[in-house]
């Protein structure tokens, strides 16, 4: 893991009328990091993704990725400069199969279809997604394997940053623990740095070298795993009262 700064954001805000989505928050994340992002229901976790990716243009502030200033520019350029993003509620590809869908994906890089096709056979290959259903429509696969296909499709893009948004959301233990051994894997083999929202908590401290705590907009703390377990600040974030 490198100590070279791969994202920082400083001082992003974005309200929604009269409500403050993100008051001032400001992180980095360092090339080769497991970074998780967690926080109670309304923190900010998915309007800061959507505010770094472009789908949101905040009010203030600044995302800075690679040394450039990437502030507010549309989703699809950034997606070009090396970030993409899985999505907290499935996006089917009901009537194209697996191998298309992830194909998408991979195009981003080439137009040679052939080229895209292979590079997807490659990434599906690489996450343990069965050969036997690349042909498979959309509609006819399991929730797990839509989780899978996201993230392949994500990858096949060729990121140097990816954000997972509840990637486990729904899934059985034994799946979750399926979705964690693939992650780590693409993080150690593929050198992907990864930015992880997430409310299961057995997975994202199991996977994360450091954890971002978001409350209310704000960035509440941030550390290992260990030290955000234990910071009374998190305990009284999520029940409500401060630790006896």
């Amino acid at each position: 893991m490198s100590n070279a700064v791969l994202l920082e954001v400083d001082s992003l805000s974005k309200r929604f009328g009269g409500i403050v989505a993100l008051n001032n928050v400001s992180l980095r994340i360092n090339e080769g990091e497991i970074v998780g992002i967690i926080g109670p229901n309304g923190a900010g976790k998915t309007t800061l993704v959507n505010c770094v990716t472009g789908i949101y243009k905040p009010d203030s502030g600044k995302v800075i990725f690679l040394g450039e200033d990437i502030t507010g520019k549309p989703p699809h350029v950034i997606a070009v400069k090396g970030i993409a993003r899985t999505w907290q509620k499935i996006r089917p590809f009901y009537n194209m199969s697996v191998i298309e869908a992830v194909t998408a994906g991979a195009l981003l890089r080439t137009k040679d279809v052939l080229r895209a096709r292979e590079e997807a056979t490659e990434v599906l290959e690489f996450i343990g997604f069965p050969r036997s259903k690349f042909e498979m429509l959309g509609k006819n696969i399991t929730l797990i394997e839509h989780k899978l296909v996201d993230l392949a499709r994500a990858i096949a893009t060729k990121p140097k940053l990816l954000f997972l948004d509840e990637v486990v959301a729904g899934l059985r233990p034994h799946e979750v623990d399926v979705i964690a051994d693939v992650v780590k894997k693409i993080n150690r083999e593929m050198k992907i740095t990864l930015g992880v929202i997430e409310h299961v908590m057995r997975f994202v401290m199991n996977i994360s070298d450091r954890i971002v705590v978001l409350h209310e907009g704000r960035l509440l703390t941030h550390g290992t795993p260990a030290e955000v377990a234990r910071d009374p600040l998190v305990v009284e974030a999520y029940l409500g009262t401060k630790p006896v």
